[in-house]
Parts: structure tokens; sequence; C-alpha cells
């Protein structure tokens, strides 16, 4: 499977406020087996001296187990959300994505769904 997107969005503040959110997902993110994260990175402006940049907020996560941890990566991303500290995290693959906002009860069952959807291989 292709590196899949997450982007955090956590409304007016600073960057390194949105890189602490985002690396908070990441380390937990990584507590499942079978996947790996990493940041989301850019070509760099030109005339700078790395040839990559970081995109704030951004992660890479990637693995076979992807559609396999729908579950573990909606109850992630729901606790992660529920804490409060982020507005929302869009997951995209591709030309695909959805965005998840702390849901309502009745809706967490259809994030999985969406998730396993989005996963799927083409």
């Amino acid at each position: 499977m292709a590196d899949v997107l997450f982007i955090v969005t956590a409304g007016p503040g600073d960057a390194q406020r949105l890189d602490r959110l985002a690396d908070e997902l990441a380390d937990e993110l990584r507590e499942i087996s079978g996947i790996t994260v990493g940041a989301a990175t850019t070509a760099a402006s030109p005339g700078t001296k790395s040839g990559t940049a970081i995109e704030i907020g951004q992660l890479l996560v990637s693995g076979g187990a992807l559609s396999t941890s729908a579950w573990a990566i909606r109850d992630i991303v729901l606790r992660f959300l529920a804490r409060g500290r982020a507005e929302s995290v869009t997951v995209r693959n591709g030309d695909r994505d959805i965005t998840i906002v702390r849901p309502t009860d009745g809706q967490v069952d259809g994030v999985v769904d969406q998730l396993r959807s989005l996963f799927a291989d083409d």
C-alpha cells in the first residue's frame, strides 16, 4: 500500500503547537503493529540547503496492515480529538480523503467503514 497522508488541523496558533500535536498523534499511531509513521516532506524552496522540507502537521503512514488496522486507527484518532487540542484529522489516500471531526457516538462505526474504504487497494 502507498503512503497515506494524515493532516492535523488545530485552528489558529503557531507552527510549533501544530508540530507537537502531529508528533503526539504519530507516537500513538506507531503503537499499531505493521505500520510505519514518518513526517510528510515536500521539495524545499530553491536556494535552501536541504532538498526537502517537513510539512508541519502532516504525517505519512504506510504498511500492509492499514486496512486491517482501521479499528485501531479510528480509536487512536478519536481519542486524540477527544482530548480537544486538535479540530480534525484528515486522512488522504491519493485523491480520496475523509476528515474526522469529533463525531457523535452514532457516527463512530461509520468512521471505520470510511477508513476501510479509503485504505482498500484500487
